[in-house]
């Protein structure tokens, strides 16, 4: 019996992509919110991170953001016509009712841009084991700074090996008993001498 290839498709939202798209159109304040969350490679369909970048530019430079300006951004850029027209950026603005849910279309896009940065580092994961060129301490060092990496940029955090984070746990913990080990030393020399005091007022 023979199998049937399924043509599997990376995790997108095509709706969530225009909708962000059409709502920093309509509104500046859900640029502002987009910038936040937002890269251009978080697009799957690249003509969204396009019109995501030519808008952020246009933004951070002071310009005002509607479509003539967009339109007149993208021509700039040579972007090819289906996608500068009026026509096209257009639509995408008439498709969304409100700009008040940026955040959430936002979100989902988020979400699918790091379910597809999973899925590449799990495939390159996979590839170096069945390879074998690579020793296992090799593939699990890879494995724990790719995903950490991952995290990171979710996060904004940076990425710090385990082995890092169980020495610099390891160096407070020695730091607070030598601390505690030079306390007590101190209090025995001062009961010590308190005592000697003592002795020498009562002789």
């Amino acid at each position: 019996m023979e199998e049937t290839l399924i043509k599997r498709v990376m995790p997108n939202s095509l709706e969530a992509e225009q909708s962000v798209i059409g709502s920093m159109i309509m509104d500046q304040d859900a640029i502002v919110t987009a910038m936040e969350i937002l890269l251009q490679e978080d697009f799957y369909h690249k003509q969204y991170g396009i019109l995501f970048d030519a808008m952020i530019e246009l933004y951070s430079s002071g310009q005002p953001v509607d479509l003539v300006t967009l339109q007149n951004k993208l021509k700039e850029k040579d972007v090819p016509q289906e996608v500068s027209s009026l026509e096209f950026v257009g639509e995408l603005v008439r498709a969304v009712p409100t700009s008040a849910n940026v955040k959430y279309y936002c979100n989902i896009v988020k979400e699918n841009s790091m379910k597809r940065k999973l899925i590449r580092v799990t495939e390159e994961i996979e590839n170096e084991c069945y390879a074998g060129k690579e020793s296992l301490e090799s593939v699990l060092d890879k494995t724990e700074h790719d995903i950490f990496a991952l995290l990171s940029s979710r996060t904004g955090g940076d990425y710090v090996p385990i082995r890092q984070v169980v020495m610099n746990a390891l160096e407070k913990i020695h730091s607070r008993t030598e601390m505690l080990r030079e306390y007590r030393q101190g209090l025995l020399i001062w009961i010590t001498g308190q005592q000697d005091y003592s002795h020498r007022i009562w002789y």
